[in-house]
């Protein structure tokens, strides 16, 4: 029988490649063979057409020709690079088990001398498993593919390869899609969105097929699903005609009437969002299903006003009109920053000093009880009414949750802490998971929905960011932080991050030697885009999308993304906030 071998993966960083060797321990996925990969295709890229071997074809013909025939077999059953292997391992072999995207650069290909083995260096963008997961890898990532070749019948056919396939970057977005599948959070009220990748050949049928089966290990007991764990597909595909999906599910797909409504609303908002479906009928059993009376709201998307600090006083911005707090109010204490507003907007909250969290209610009127920042006035001579909630050593700037918990961390690492507002009630709780042992935590931000918390920290000296899951008990309280999910891949200290939407997420990092400022743009179980901001920008807040994605630089205040660069939009701020 002939061994089945992992890739081997070279990476810079020892912490990120312990991450991709679990996700490159099978083939890549793999494209037409090409040289200096740099950019990605539309979708309407033609792929070249798919030959089967010729009589008489050298071994590096066959590895090659194989190589250029797996992209085309997205689009079908692989049955062209299939014609490359031997009788047994085109019976064993399994395309679907994982993709991996290399970047650009040459593939380049070590010889046996005798011609039967060959290893491909592989530049390794990404890797997909085969229920969709993605794992962006870090510059500079490689893999070892191998190939080991025999005469069937007198000619060369490959007979050893790893299961899975290898695709080039330049023809990802053409063959694959990116999909959203709905969950719901631990009391069923709110949508909660996990990114996949399917190949867009039967991407619905791909999709229900995963959403059925439930959320991945990271995100399972933060969130609720509609469906069963024994669960499945009646007929194991999704027929869309004339935009209308049609969902035929086992009988025992849902366990009670709630469940079977959550279930169709989850189908129906997952493959809604596919441009071919205008709508979705689901059958359990062959009987209709409905889900009418059955509510899932979307995240919650942060007000238009946000809070300023402008100099000593507090302040709001609604887009428009800057205001601040009256004389009469007080000054902010000396050294507050790291300010964060809860989504009611009745409460602000920021460091003094770094070591003490701090709220208070001064912002709770609105902007009809402050005044115009422009105003001539004299420095408030008194301070700002506050309650200190925690007295920390070097605390990590607070984040509010939609159901009113108030998040912070200390920077040594290990735990993360929740305080209750009065809306939420109960007592503060402290989080400990293991893998938060050997960090130090640079920043934290809870997800609009309440069910993850994006966490910035450094392991080893090594950036990293990673979302992971808060499970809660049926009182909201949160009781647990599930493992991580790292997002994203930075080259230098995180400063501030924020959730961008349900699926993005931000990271200021830090200007090195007075240049600008790197900002990135992850999508949770995506690709990372990297940007630059300002110099010295301090301060980093996002409202819904990347166009409210705003930082703040001392010389110029706040700017928000517009297009490729930053626009001017309030001046005079030393920090702006979203509800978050």
């Amino acid at each position: 029988m002939r061994a089945r071998r992992s890739i081997v993966t070279r990476l810079g960083a020892a912490f990120t490649a312990a991450v991709l060797l679990a996700g490159c321990a099978s083939i890549p996925d793999s494209g037409p063979v090409q040289e200096g990969v740099t950019t990605i295709a539309e979708e309407d890229t033609i792929l070249p057409l798919a030959e089967g071997p010729v009589v008489g074809a050298t071994q590096e013909a066959i590895v090659n020709g194989f190589l250029r025939a797996l992209a085309q077999g997205f689009n079908s059953d692989f049955s062209v690079a299939r014609e490359y292997l031997t009788a047994d391992a085109s019976r064993d072999w399994d395309p679907s088990a994982s993709t991996t995207v290399f970047g650009s650069g040459a593939l380049t290909p070590e010889w046996s001398e005798d011609g039967t083995t060959a290893a491909y260096t592989v530049p390794v963008a990404a890797t997909i498993d085969g229920d969709g997961r993605l794992v962006e890898a870090a510059d500079g990532a490689e893999a070892i593919l191998d190939f080991t070749l025999v005469q069937e019948d007198g000619e060369w056919r490959i007979d050893d390869l790893e299961d899975g396939a290898l695709l080039a970057e330049a023809n990802f977005e053409s063959l694959f899609r990116r999909v959203g599948l709905v969950f719901a959070t631990a009391d069923g009220s709110t949508e909660v969105i996990e990114s996949r990748w399917f190949p867009r050949q039967n991407v619905a049928t791909s999709a229900a097929q995963e959403l059925v089966l439930g959320p991945s290990a990271w995100l399972s007991d933060a969130v609720m699903s509609g469906f069963s764990t024994s669960a499945s597909l009646e007929v194991d595909s999704v027929v869309v005609t004339d935009g209308v999906a049609a969902v035929r599910l086992a009988s025992d797909a849902a366990t009670a009437e709630a469940q079977e409504g959550l279930a169709v609303v989850q189908l129906q908002r997952t493959l809604s969002a596919l441009p071919d479906v205008t709508s979705v009928e689901v059958t359990v059993g062959g009987v209709p299903a409905d889900a009418s009376g059955y509510a899932l709201g979307a995240a919650e998307v942060p007000s238009e006003v946000a809070a300023t600090i402008v100099g000593s006083r507090l302040g709001l911005w609604d887009g428009t009109e800057l205001k601040v707090t009256s004389d009469e109010a007080g000054a902010l204490p000396a050294r507050a920053r790291g300010l964060a507003l809860s989504y009611s907007g009745d409460q602000v909250a920021f460091l003094v000093g770094g070591s003490r969290l701090v709220v208070t209610d001064v912002l709770a009127g609105g902007m009809a009880e402050l005044v115009d920042a422009s105003a001539d006035g004299a420095e408030p001579t008194g301070s700002l009414e506050t309650t200190t909630v925690v007295e920390g050593t070097a605390l990590v700037d607070p984040s509010y949750d939609v159901d009113g918990w108030l998040w912070t961390a200390e920077a040594g690492g290990g735990a993360v802490m929740a305080y209750p507002t009065a809306a939420a009630g109960g007592d503060p709780v402290t989080l400990e998971a293991e893998w938060l042992q050997a960090r130090r935590i640079r920043a934290v931000a809870v997800s609009r929905d309440g069910a993850r918390l994006l966490i910035a920290s450094t392991v080893a000296g090594q950036p990293v960011l990673e979302v992971t899951g808060l499970v809660r008990d049926e009182s909201g309280t949160p009781v647990a932080l599930t493992e991580p999910l790292q997002v994203g891949v930075s080259s230098s200290a995180i400063a501030e991050v924020a959730w961008v939407d349900s699926t993005t997420v931000a990271a200021l990092g830090v200007s090195v030697d007075g240049g600008t400022t790197p900002v990135w743009l992850s999508t949770v179980g995506g690709f990372t885009e990297t940007m630059t901001a300002p110099v010295d920008s301090s301060s980093l807040t996002a409202r819904s999308g990347t166009t409210s994605l705003t930082v703040v630089d001392p010389e110029s205040g706040a700017q928000a993304r517009s297009g490729s660069g930053w626009t001017s939009v309030v001046s005079g701020v030393d920090e702006l906030a979203y509800a978050g």
